[in-house]
């Protein structure tokens, strides 16, 4: 695994965890990182070969660019498509060869190099190492032969410091993965490659668990979907409002087609029996007491 921790009294690295099992002393959470060290040859390395041209075909588009504005200002179009029907494509072939060739023997020239890539919790680290420099090595990627000054001359395996390399995480605009090379690499801005990851199948997954960490939870980076860490479901605090309770049901008359609907507020008449009016209420009632009161005449005494 490449997880290790670095303690500060012992002054080394050790495995991972709450304590130092060497010291005992308990090591800090961003103590731990991953770390690792890649061997290359620039010229058999595609990230080697993509940091120069990088700067090459930019610099040769404007270069073709301007001598083409040059030759429309000086003689219109005429001129411009004279050079391009003369020996110029020519001579641009020749040159893009030269170029190429230049670049193969320089990269040739650098021979092998050591990365030393530590990933932690304050970002991504890259330091490059010349192992037995000499002044053709440094010329080749133009760099003084005055570096040589600082390698110490009785060391069996000298190693030169070439460069220091930090990206943080907060800098960070893009993340692209290469698992067919092992790489891994980190744009800053979106459109520019910073540092290309070279990782070992053994340091892979502990990067890749550094940029979900980090980097998961931006949605301002562009990342590939699986290192998206997703936001966790919060329960509502609020308890749901009681459903109201269901009435029971309601007979509705309806009155049949050919009957005319009643008014609002009034009542069917087949609802309740009809109702005498108080005249002839009080008339029926009066002749009633009559005959209580009179005898029969046909009775006998």
């Amino acid at each position: 695994m490449a997880l290790t921790a670095y303690c500060k009294k012992c002054r080394r690295e050790v495995a991972p965890g709450d304590l130092c099992p060497r010291c005992g002393t308990r090591l800090a959470k961003t103590a731990v990182h991953a770390a690792w060290v890649t061997e290359k040859r620039p010229v058999g390395d595609w990230m080697s070969w993509n940091a120069v041209f990088r700067w090459l075909f930019p610099a040769g588009l404007v270069i073709l660019l301007l001598s083409l504005l040059l030759e429309a200002l000086s003689g219109g179009l005429a001129a411009v498509e004279a050079l391009f029907l003369g020996s110029f494509p020519l001579t641009l072939g020749l040159i893009l060869f030269s170029v190429l060739a230049l670049v193969f023997l320089a990269l040739l020239l650098q021979g092998k190099e050591l990365t030393d890539y530590v990933i932690d919790s304050r970002g991504v680290h890259a330091s490059r190492y010349l192992p037995s420099p000499t002044a053709l090595k440094l010329l080749a990627r133009l760099k003084s032969p005055r570096l040589l000054s600082q390698v110490d001359p009785e060391s069996e395996n000298p190693v030169l410091l070439l460069e220091e390399r930090d990206l943080p995480w907060r800098a960070v605009s893009r993340v692209q993965l290469w698992p067919e090379k092992c790489y891994i690499l980190f744009y800053a801005p979106a459109w520019w490659l910073q540092i290309p990851v070279r990782c070992t199948p053994f340091s892979w997954d502990d990067a890749l668990f550094f940029v979900r960490d980090k980097l998961g939870k931006k949605k301002a980076v562009d990342l590939p979907d699986h290192l998206r860490v997703q936001a966790a479901k919060v329960p509502s605090s609020r308890k749901r409002k009681a459903e109201p309770a269901s009435s029971s049901p309601v007979s509705v008359y309806i009155p049949p087609r050919d009957e005319e609907p009643a008014p609002i507020g009034s009542e069917p008449e087949s609802a309740y029996p009809p109702q005498e009016s108080g005249e002839d209420a009080f008339s029926e009632s009066e002749g009633q007491l009559r005959m209580d009161l009179d005898p029969d005449p046909d009775a006998a005494p």
